[in-house]
């Protein structure tokens, strides 16, 4: 980290008013590439077939055909794996403005199972349109090829996690990406978040059995690292829980495309 919080090291930038009123979509993808007023307005405009579902519903399952990418618009999904012998992985948590098949047009079925974690209202958006998207707006098509990378960087990490951390650090780390992602679109403080996990489905993100999962935070609870209360997960210190796990944000960082001097950008970019 070499003194460098999380959020410095993604060199975020705070919001403007306009800004924070678009989706959770163009918010994360606006910490990615600068938007004009034209692409955003097209991007929102793909978010119109919405649906809304309860926590354990399904949104895509193993060997089912996809006929549409999804959006999630509100709410927390995860993508899983059920193993012959019964046990759960959870590879990946979606958050607001996270793509489910972004690449439909490339595959026929899906490989895992998705559902929601929370109630969740996502977005459909046939293939066609995400075509549409690399055909006319290569910059914004830039941005969500990006978040496909940050996606794999996220999985890496993961796997990192599982075969090298030890289960506190491998815990800790997964809350901090967690806040840092949630950072990226403004739905976070400076020090805590909404946190809707069980310690269950801790558990079955880190590889560890509950007992494990709750030994170790009640470990970090009580080494002051996190807080929980009411649904929220604050790090007290933020420095002393970034050191504990080696956490580097790196993984999730931003970059920003160029555009010409003539692009009309949305009001706020720079």
């Amino acid at each position: 980290m070499q003194g460098r919080k999380p959020e410095d090291q993604m060199e975020m930038r705070m919001m403007t008013e306009g800004e924070a009123m678009h989706s959770a979509a163009v918010r994360r993808l606006s910490s990615t590439v600068l938007l004009t007023t034209e692409e955003i307005e097209f991007f929102e405009g793909l978010q119109n077939n919405r649906a809304q579902l309860k926590p354990d519903e399904k949104i895509i399952a193993d060997g089912e055909e996809f006929t549409a990418s999804f959006l999630i618009r509100k709410g927390w999904a995860m993508r899983w794996h059920v193993t012959p012998l019964g046990r759960r992985q959870i590879i990946k948590i979606y958050l607001p403005g996270d793509f489910i098949g972004l690449h439909v047009n490339f595959r026929r079925s899906a490989v895992h199972n998705v559902s929601a974690l929370t109630n969740v209202e996502l977005a459909a958006i046939e293939p066609t349109r995400i075509l549409d998207i690399y055909r006319n707006y290569p910059i914004l098509a830039a941005g969500l090829d990006w978040s496909a990378v940050r996606s794999f960087n996220i999985i890496s990490e993961h796997n990192i996690s599982l075969g090298a951390r030890p289960a506190r650090q491998r815990i800790l780390h997964l809350f901090l990406e967690l806040w840092c992602r949630m950072l990226l679109i403004e739905e976070a403080d400076d020090d805590s978040f909404d946190f809707p996990l069980t310690q269950s489905q801790i558990a079955d993100i880190c590889g560890l059995s509950l007992v494990h999962t709750n030994k170790s935070i009640q470990h970090l609870r009580r080494s002051g690292l996190i807080v929980f209360g009411k649904g929220r997960l604050q790090f007290p210190d933020i420095d002393a829980a970034v050191e504990f796990c080696d956490f580097d944000a790196r993984f999730l960082g931003e970059f920003r495309t160029k555009r010409p001097p003539h692009a009309v950008l949305a009001s706020g970019t720079d």
